[in-house]
């Protein structure tokens, strides 16, 4: 077991004033950083960032190609649904043209092997997304699982997804300051936190 929402260290600290401000002191801050400690997930923080990457970049392909197997399928005088219906019935053995029109087989019979073709590509291209990432596809269909039912796990991850944005932002500022006024990382930091500082005053 891994410990999670073990956040805390001192740039988290850092970022938290530059963003939200100093309305929450030092102490109490810490002190809900270690609170949070307490949750614990199976999971490393890396592999469940991996994970959020990797389900946009496949949530994104199947949209891509459900879109253009829409426009097979409507191009074929079939709806989606018609085309699903008919692909039921020819998966049981049950097409036939008592419950489907010879003009609606006969387009499926068209369109469905360019259907599987893409489907396949997708597969394919599922697979090299997961592999690309150094993520395997059992990790990933086991966190999917996990995050589908536990709400806490969906908390932490928006809260990793979060931190990870609050440091991103962070490090720009840091680095626009490093070249534009040739400043040290310190003293980037310390600015930073100054600026934060006059702003949560003149607020």
């Amino acid at each position: 077991m891994f410990s999670k929402k073990n956040l805390n260290s001192g740039l988290f600290i850092v970022i938290i004033f530059f963003l939200f401000g100093l309305n929450m002191p030092v102490d109490a801050a810490i002190h809900e950083l270690q609170d949070e400690q307490d949750v614990e997930f199976r999971y490393e923080d890396e592999y469940l960032l991996k994970f959020v990457e990797v389900n946009q970049e496949i949530s994104a392909l199947r949209r891509e190609v459900n879109n253009d197997i829409s426009e097979i399928v409507d191009e074929a005088g079939l709806t989606m649904d018609r085309f699903n219906q008919i692909a039921r019935a020819a998966q049981i053995g049950a097409l036939d043209e008592t419950a489907f029109s010879s003009e609606e087989i006969e387009a499926f019979n068209q369109v469905a092997p360019m259907v599987n073709d893409l489907r396949q590509q997708m597969s394919g291209m599922t697979q090299a997304i997961i592999a690309e990432k150094d993520i395997s596809s059992e990790l990933y269909q086991e966190i999917l699982q996990d995050y589908r039912q536990d709400p806490d796990l969906q908390e932490y991850v928006r809260e990793l997804l979060r931190e990870r944005a609050r440091q991103e932002a962070f490090e720009r500022r840091k680095q626009e300051l490093i070249e534009e006024k040739g400043l040290t990382e310190e003293e980037a930091e310390e600015l930073i936190i100054r600026r934060s500082e006059k702003e949560e005053r003149e607020n």
